[in-house]
């Protein structure tokens, strides 16, 4: 369950605050542009969460590389996927190719060549995430909702979401995150390419959707609040036992 507060113009008592998170509703605050700025973490996402903790800071450098690795692949192949699904079949077999030969922690920065590819493909050659224009807007308003998801089941797994796998950005609270979420990218980017002439305010109304939409896992189809918490349980679990058992999300 998640309630989106897009405008300052709303008052909430502390008694709804603390009914909110013992329903584990994730809860995203907005900005006066109506940009997600903020979400309502629980302190304590589970009862032995100093037990958690240790065995995070504990991860070997190795397994998180590993671990990683694999989760990046799974981003890479989707995105080759989504390209075929849009027709582009000569640019998504390309990033295939650098799917095949990616390495432990990426060395060559095959995810780079990929996200290239991937969205000058999608939105035009002369494209850069570094505009300031609509599609870019939608891209980031997106991946910020997808980041609440995740950023709520990692603390309700014992984890903090500072510590990432790759991502180690010391201005960045949301490193562990970032990593882990990478996959699910895909589902904002068609979401913002299938309504790439709309304006920025339509494009919000229909992200939104990824609350209410079913994707399909493990040959299930689910909402992704429902997917987002077993797949960051399963990701805790695989680094908890040396990297085996990393699960598998494809759009």
């Amino acid at each position: 369950m998640s309630l989106l507060l897009e405008t300052t113009d709303i008052v909430l008592t502390t008694m709804l605050i603390k009914r909110l998170v013992d329903e584990n509703v994730l809860v995203i605050f907005c900005d006066d542009k109506r940009l997600p700025t903020a979400v309502l973490t629980p302190f304590y996402g589970r009862h032995d969460s100093s037990l958690q903790l240790s065995k995070q800071i504990s991860w070997s450098n190795d397994l998180k590389a590993q671990v990683w690795t694999q989760i990046i692949a799974q981003k890479i192949l989707n995105q080759s996927l989504f390209l075929g699904v849009c027709g582009y079949y000569e640019k998504s077999q390309s990033i295939i190719e650098l799917y095949n030969g990616l390495e432990v922690f990426d060395p060559s920065n095959r995810e780079g060549h990929s996200a290239r590819i991937y969205f000058n493909t999608l939105f035009g050659r002369d494209f850069s995430r570094h505009q300031d224009n609509v599609i870019n807007a939608g891209l980031d308003y997106g991946y910020t909702l997808l980041l609440s998801l995740f950023a709520r089941e990692l603390v309700m797994t014992g984890c903090m979401t500072q510590f990432g796998l790759k991502h180690s950005n010391q201005f960045n609270h949301f490193n562990f995150t970032s990593d882990i979420m990478e996959p699910f990218r895909p589902i904002v980017d068609q979401i913002v390419y299938e309504n790439r002439s709309l304006s920025f305010v339509q494009m919000k109304r229909q992200l939104f959707a990824i609350f209410s939409n079913t994707y399909s896992y493990y040959h299930k189809e689910m909402y992704l609040s429902n997917i987002v918490s077993d797949y960051t349980k399963k990701v805790v679990k695989a680094l908890n036992n040396g990297g085996e058992g990393v699960p598998k999300f494809r759009i």
